[in-house]
Parts: structure tokens; sequence; C-alpha cells
């Protein structure tokens, strides 16, 4: 079955849900993305597309910093009061009941609720089509002390998944070849 090429979202696995912080004078604000990605490792860079109308894309231009934090299913309630509109003078994090968490480099604040945040200054921004890509080179990073282990793992992370306006789904168990 043939589909119109914007509809290609779709048809792949939804992506994973973060959520960046940035600040905007002292409030503290926080918005969910599933378009975002790790795009290299050395140096360590990571992307999130964020629209130009969005608070964050607005907030990362003024301060060139923003951290990310993955959250796991336990804050889907969370997550979906951060997707909500408010003024920019609103802080998501006391809307949703999220705490701040003292960055070690940049200004912007993780989410001591998450599993793991990682503190980003901007590199880059370029237009791509509706929305920006905002390139940050990641300047700090920490793990959830509860799930910590020796040999770090992406297995260790129970993601969240955006499937569609606000349903989302967590992992499952990993398949075994055969």
């Amino acid at each position: 079955m043939k589909l119109k090429p914007e509809e290609y979202g779709k048809v792949i696995p939804p992506p994973p849900v973060v959520l960046v912080s940035t600040l905007h004078g002292d409030v503290k604000n926080i918005a969910p993305f599933g378009m975002n990605m790790p795009i290299s490792s050395d140096p360590p860079l990571y992307a999130i597309g964020v629209r130009d109308s969005r608070d964050t894309y607005k907030n990362i231009l003024e301060t060139e910093e923003f951290v990310v934090a993955v959250p796991g299913p336990d804050l889907v309630r969370q997550i979906n009061i951060t997707a909500e509109s408010f003024p920019r003078e609103v802080s998501e994090f006391e809307r949703a009941g999220l705490t701040p968490l003292r960055s070690e480099v940049v200004r912007p604040f993780g989410v001591k609720e998450c599993q793991s945040n990682f503190e980003c200054r901007l590199e880059w921004v370029k237009q791509a089509g509706d929305h920006y890509i905002m390139v940050g080179r990641v300047v700090a990073a920490s793990i959830n002390d509860k799930i910590y282990t020796e040999d770090l793992s992406r297995s260790v992370i129970n993601a969240v998944y955006h499937v569609n306006a606000n349903d989302y789904a967590g992992k499952g168990p990993l398949l075994a070849e055969g």
C-alpha cells in the first residue's frame, strides 16, 4: 500500500520522549520532545527538533544552554502537563510537580525524578521545514543512583515513547535473535 510522503511518521517506531529544560530569566521552563537524537559521540552532540513558536526555542537562542532529561513511564502524567501551553513566565516544573535538579555546568536545571539528565551548550541551529534542528554539545551527564550500574547500558533506561497525541508506551522485553 502506498502512503503520502508526509505520512512516513505513521509507519516508523515511535521516538522516545525527552524533557528539555531551559531558563527564561529565573523561570524554569520544561517541555516534552519526541523529535530528538544523539548525532555524534566525538564530540558528544545531541539534536532536538523545535518549532520557532515554542518557548524552548526562544530560551535556547537567548541562553545557548539546555538540559535533556530522560523520563520513565511513571512520569506520563507530568509529561502531559509540561506539554500544555503556558505563558513563558510560568514554570512547568511547578505546574507538573517536578523537582529541579541543579546542573553541574549549565544554568538550566535537570529533573530529579528522571532517569538521566545531560547538560548541553548550543552548537548550532538550522531550519528544517516547519522545525529547527537545535544541536547541543553535551558538557555534563548524570544518571539516577537507583538505576546506576557499574556496566552502564541503555538497557537500564525505561523509555517513554510518543505514539499519538496524548498516547505513550513503554518498552517491552528485549527480543532474542532466533
